[in-house]
This record gives structure tokens, C-alpha cells and sequence, in this order.
């Protein structure tokens, strides 16, 4: 058994364990920015432990290595946040000087079926789907991206979608591409 210092211990399944903000702040603390939102985006939709816990447990982590990234971090994690990747891109939108995304916005179309959207920004009309290589292998899925697609434009909201080399090797790209249709639905508003 591993121990670490300090680390506030809970039992789970009659076994020591630590806490689980504790857990996710000292695993956030070893990764790239990216990743580390990841985890403490996890963290929080795990539902065991919150915000205010991680924060907690970045005070009893103070002056070790990596943490004042982790303590940045914080504040941007969001439990609605579905998959490391969602957590990448959403840093990439934020660190290009995007306004916060709303996450899995749902929204309902002309014909009251709801569509729930990774990134929205409901002022803009604009939403932002990360699709993954494997996620259209699917013909079913493919077929319901395509309708969510048109069901959007009725109701003129644009969908741009976006991939992992968006995110990973070209994130100015990606920010310039939603910064422009941000600026083009306003001047059309």
C-alpha cells in the first residue's frame, strides 16, 4: 500500500482510500494543462466531490509541484464536461479568449424534438460539436448528426464541428473559425 502525507484517507469497500478531491488534485498536479482539466472536470461528474472540495484540496497541496497550474485550473472545471476531449477543446476555446461555452445545452427545434449540444453560446446561435473518429462508425449516428445538423439551421443556429487535430495541433485555427461566425451572426443580428 502506497501512502501519502497528508492525504486525507475515506474507506471504500472496506479499504483506506484517499479522498477523492484529494486524489484528483494530486493526478491533476502530474499532467499537461489539458489533461489536468480533464481529470478534475471528471472529478466534479463523478459527483464525489465538488468544487469547493478540489479547492480545498489544493490548499493542503500547497508547494507542491504542479499545483499552481492545478489551482488555475479550478475555476474552469466543469462536471457537464463529457469527455477528456470536450475538457481540451474547451480549454483551447478559453485560452484563445472565448467566452465561456455553455456545456450540453439542450435545446428544442420546430418539430419540439431536443438536441443536446457540447458547446453553445445562446447569444451567438452558435454551437460546437467535437466529434471523434470513432463516434460515426455508427450509420444511426451519423444519420442523427445530420438531422441535429438541419434541425439547427431550421431554427438558425449554426453548428461548426470540430475534431481532435482542431484541438490538439491547430487551436488558433479553430478559435479564429468560431470567432468569425460569432462576429458574422452579430453583424447579421
Amino acid at each position: 500500500m502506497h501512502r501519502r502525507d497528508g492525504a486525507p484517507l475515506s474507506v471504500v469497500a472496506g479499504r483506506p482510500a484517499t479522498a477523492a478531491a484529494w486524489t484528483a488534485v494530486e493526478v491533476a498536479r502530474s499532467l499537461r494543462r489539458p489533461r489536468a482539466l480533464a481529470t478534475l472536470d471528471a472529478a466534479l461528474r463523478s459527483r464525489t466531490c465538488d468544487r469547493r472540495g478540489l479547492t480545498a484540496a489544493a490548499a493542503r497541496q500547497a508547494g507542491r509541484r504542479g499545483i499552481v497550474a492545478v489551482r488555475d485550473l479550478i475555476p474552469l472545471a466543469d462536471g457537464l464536461a463529457e469527455s477528456p476531449m470536450e475538457s481540451e477543446a474547451r480549454l483551447a476555446m478559453l485560452d484563445g479568449g472565448l467566452p465561456r461555452p455553455v456545456l450540453q445545452y439542450v435545446i428544442v427545434d420546430r418539430s419540439r424534438r431536443t438536441w443536446r449540444l457540447d458547446f453553445a453560446w445562446p447569444e451567438f446561435g452558435l454551437a460546437v460539436e467535437y466529434d471523434g473518429f470513432d463516434w460515426h462508425s455508427d450509420r444511426e449516428q451519423f444519420a442523427r448528426d445530420r438531422q441535429k445538423r438541419a434541425a439547427l439551421t431550421e431554427i438558425d443556429w449554426t453548428m461548426i464541428s470540430i475534431v481532435a487535430d482542431d484541438v490538439r495541433k491547430h487551436p488558433r485555427d479553430m478559435v479564429r473559425r468560431i470567432e468569425h461566425e460569432m462576429a458574422r451572426r452579430l453583424r447579421a443580428a
